[in-house]
């Protein structure tokens, strides 16, 4: 079992090092300097505003605290046909699971370790905590974390339905009032709680599972939906084979299509507006990578960093959209029909304006929101133009020709 988990994760390290060199391209890379600059300068921007007074920030920090316990999963990397093939040693899989915990605790912990790091200049500024203090706190969080992940382990298994439908909504209460006392009475007893919780979680994890056994079905479904989730991730930057994308009726999204004319020169016109609306891959695709630039440019929506943002974000989206073209290819009937490709890539064309436009002038808006002077709303006006013409008329060729 333990080079069976050995051998399985060695693969996922290299398909995910494989998709992470496709996303962390040149033009992503830039986007993420601006991305984390922008959000730095924010962020030390807003701390010189920041005062003792301002007592409520504390508990503001206590419930990011106690969100980022979530972040982290355990990445069991079981498959459909382990049901099968590993049922006969289904007691020896308690050593592969524990493999599965020790490579995501590392995991998990590290980035609870960036979330502290990021609160500390805050609570150095309200709580007046030390260093010793601060100390204290991330023990808490390493140890909340290290219990809310021996949860999930124990989770592994078939439980009575009552412990499973009460575990891990108990665990998560007694990690908010652990917080809550370490930020507002002392440190050193919500590590001290902390650390009694992670103890009596794993003393209970293993009185558990010797009598007990797993939960085949749900952990694969699980590690399935993990697993997508990730894929979804790359999936907005690249291809993966692993999504595919559903289709949902969308009734109230009608109204668009009586907008298209429906003569035979526009027939990929409304072939290309009708897969968008009703399909999820693409349609989701624009919707998340537009609400995040436009939350962006709310916060950053001043000078040439939102100008750069702004383009990033529009050149981002068109380049995702650029596959959709050849969405239809495989269905016969888009060759049997009697249109010369010319008018394909016209009615493309006319599609990805739309997009690339409604996406400006949402950009534009999420601007002039942000208390921008008008001129710099105007030249992101121009500028918005000329890239969308750009991408649009030149690049879109280039790369579909």
């Amino acid at each position: 079992m333990n080079e069976l988990y050995r051998q399985r994760r060695q693969r996922h390290l290299r398909q995910m090092l494989h998709y992470l060199r496709l996303v962390f391209n040149d033009h992503f890379v830039i986007a993420l300097m601006f991305f984390v600059g922008g959000l730095g300068l924010a962020y030390s921007n807003w701390l010189k505003t920041v005062s003792p007074r301002d007592t409520w920030i504390i508990l503001v920090v206590g419930l990011i605290l106690w969100l980022g316990l979530a972040i982290g999963r355990i990445a069991t990397l079981l498959e459909p046909a382990d049901t099968v093939f590993l049922l006969p040693r289904e007691h020896d899989l308690h050593a592969y699971l524990v493999h599965a915990w020790h490579y995501s605790w590392w995991l998990a912990q590290a980035v609870q370790v960036i979330v502290v790091g990021l609160t500390v200049p805050i609570l150095m500024l309200v709580d007046q905590l030390s260093g010793v203090s601060l100390l204290a706190l991330l023990v808490t969080q390493l140890a909340l974390k290290d219990s809310e992940l021996t949860v999930r382990v124990t989770r592994l298994y078939r439980l009575p339905q009552a412990p499973a439908r009460w575990l891990g909504m108990a665990n998560a209460g007694l990690a908010l009032v652990i917080l809550a006392l370490s930020l507002l009475v002392s440190p050193w007893l919500g590590a001290v709680l902390a650390l009694i919780l992670a103890g009596g979680q794993r003393w209970w994890h293993n009185q558990v599972w010797p009598h007990t056994v797993v939960a085949w079905q749900a952990d694969i479904k699980s590690e399935a939906n993990r697993m997508l989730g990730i894929y979804r991730f790359f999936n907005l930057f690249t291809d993966v084979p692993m999504v595919q994308g559903s289709v949902k009726r969308r009734k109230y999204l009608d109204w668009l299509l009586r907008w298209l004319p429906r003569d035979q020169t526009h027939a990929f016109g409304y072939l290309f507006t009708r897969g968008m609306l009703r399909g999820t891959e693409f349609s989701g695709l624009v919707t998340r990578l537009t609400v995040i630039g436009a939350i962006l440019l709310y916060f950053i929506g001043h000078g040439w960093l939102a100008i750069g943002l702004d383009v990033i974000f529009i050149y981002l989206i068109g380049f995702q959209l650029l596959p959709f073209y050849k969405r239809y290819d495989n269905i016969v009937f888009t060759h049997i029909y009697p249109l010369a490709a010319p008018l394909k890539f016209k009615n493309f064309q006319r599609l990805l304006t739309v997009i690339l436009s409604t996406t400006g002038i949402i950009f534009l808006i999420a601007v002039w929101l942000s208390n921008a002077p008008l001129a710099q709303v105007g030249i992101l006006l121009v500028v918005n133009a000329i890239e969308i013409y750009l991408l649009v008329a030149w690049y879109a060729k280039m790369r579909l020709a």
